[in-house]
């Protein structure tokens, strides 16, 4: 199912950009250093998802859970697009988690 994974690389490259945009918003350090960091931290988790590695998966779910936990207190906080945030990763984790690998089989003669 490679829609499926590009999909989700689409999805999670959509995120960090989002998160990029804290560094233009009317907010704290905090966030803004928080939305630079989970930007980088999503490229990083996707470039390991597409070549990939044992744990680009489990990295693609990890920085879209804590992308969802940032926008649920921005929510509660005040800030805005957390509604674009908590669409966008909540979908590229529950796209990789569909995800299955092709298995790759030898025939042999």
């Amino acid at each position: 199912m490679p829609v499926v994974k590009w999909a989700a690389v689409a999805l999670t490259l959509l995120m960090g950009l989002a998160n990029l945009g804290q560094v233009a918003q009317d907010s704290t350090v905090g966030w803004k250093v928080l939305g630079v960091a989970l930007a980088v931290a999503a490229l990083i988790a996707v470039v390991a998802f597409i070549v990939g590695a044992n744990w680009g998966a489990a990295a693609v779910i990890t920085v879209g859970v804590v992308n969802l936990a940032a926008a649920i207190v921005a929510a509660i906080t005040g800030l805005d697009g957390w509604p674009v945030a908590v669409v966008l990763s909540t979908l590229a984790v529950v796209l990789v988690a569909l995800y299955t690998p092709p298995t790759h089989t030898t025939v042999t003669a």
